[in-house]
């Protein structure tokens, strides 16, 4: 867990001081110049964040995912130029056809057993990743206001998070049609978008629910997940998964580079990164971190153990939420 640079806001004209720190670009935002989304932003996007709240609002998965690679690859080559101060929607759009329920009231979708239940395994990925798309976006609009003087590569690295989301929504919903269903066949639930909202007003916070709980999660339980795909003799399946799962640790490693980089340098006096992440997840994570761990992937991640095993509990304890749960 996708997925910090203001660049030039030339928007502001004399007012944007860019100045130089550790060898990446800052741009200063006055506090007052915050904008919250307008039709025009909307329909003639130019600003980074124009773009995120354009995705964030549209209803049609598919075109979330197809204007997120547009944005991506606009901002890659240099033809978006400003980051902007477009704040995101309270709430995303989401398509009329995916019905949403509470997590405790979903039917139970089996554990890979049966074709069937492959199928509704599927299914939940592919919902998964397409609210993925949106806590992204989110994210990469919303702490504006709260760390103006980001550095460009936290929006490189983010936008290429939102970039990888949009690509496994796409591969796994035709993965979906392939195997004769379609996104919106059974219920979901909007478990992940509540963890944002709790987070909605610290980017630690988030990134360390986001990035390096849930995504982090992901590492520990798909090589399971693609295990039964294989014994199914659903080996295409099984091969997206393989896949994805490299984008995943990557998602996780840019989590913790940045979470690292802004309890070190913007924090006086700075924070220490384990400590503050320590506090954080019980804090806004119901519960504790479960094993057993991918500890190859976390890793290969970053993501040591003093990170999590400090505050993962005993398997025996199935008092608290975890994150199962939330993957379910």
């Amino acid at each position: 867990m996708k997925r910090i640079a203001g660049m030039g806001l030339g928007v502001f004209g004399d007012v944007s001081m860019i100045r130089r720190q550790r060898g990446l670009a800052f741009v200063s935002v006055p506090s007052n110049s915050f904008s919250t989304s307008t039709n025009d932003h909307i329909d003639n996007p130019i600003t980074l964040t124009d773009w995120g709240a354009k995705i964030l609002l549209s209803e049609d998965s598919d075109e979330k995912a197809s204007l997120t690679n547009t944005a991506f690859e606009l901002w890659n080559a240099g033809k978006i130029k400003e980051v902007g101060n477009t704040q995101p929607p309270l709430f995303p759009g989401r398509p009329s056809f995916v019905k949403i329920m509470d997590p405790r009231e979903l039917p139970q979708r089996g554990k890979g057993g049966t074709k069937e239940s492959r199928v509704a395994m599927l299914h939940s990925f592919v919902h998964i990743e397409n609210c993925a798309i949106d806590l992204i976006w989110d994210c990469i609009c919303r702490f504006i206001p709260q760390y103006p003087n980001l550095p460009r590569e936290f929006f490189d690295d983010f936008t290429k998070i939102a970039q990888d989301e949009a690509k496994h929504y796409g591969l796994l919903n035709e993965r979906l049609k392939d195997l004769g269903s379609f996104y919106g066949a059974f219920p979901s639930h909007a478990g992940l978008w509540e963890d944002a909202q709790s987070t909605s007003h610290d980017l630690l916070a988030r990134l360390a629910i986001e990035n390096m709980v849930h995504e982090a999660r992901g590492l520990d339980v798909t090589p399971k997940i693609i295990t039964k795909y294989r014994s199914g003799g659903d080996l295409k399946t099984s091969d997206l998964l393989v896949q994805i799962l490299g984008d995943e640790i990557t998602h996780v490693r840019y989590g913790i580079r940045w979470f690292d980089y802004i309890c070190k340098n913007f924090h006086n006096p700075p924070i220490d990164s384990i400590s503050h992440f320590h506090q954080l997840v019980p804090r806004y994570f119901k519960g504790k971190i479960k094993g057993p761990f991918n500890t190859l992937a976390r890793n290969s991640a970053g993501m040591t153990e003093q990170w999590y095993l400090p505050i993962s509990f005993s398997p025996h304890d199935n008092k608290n939420k975890t994150c199962d749960e939330d993957e379910s």
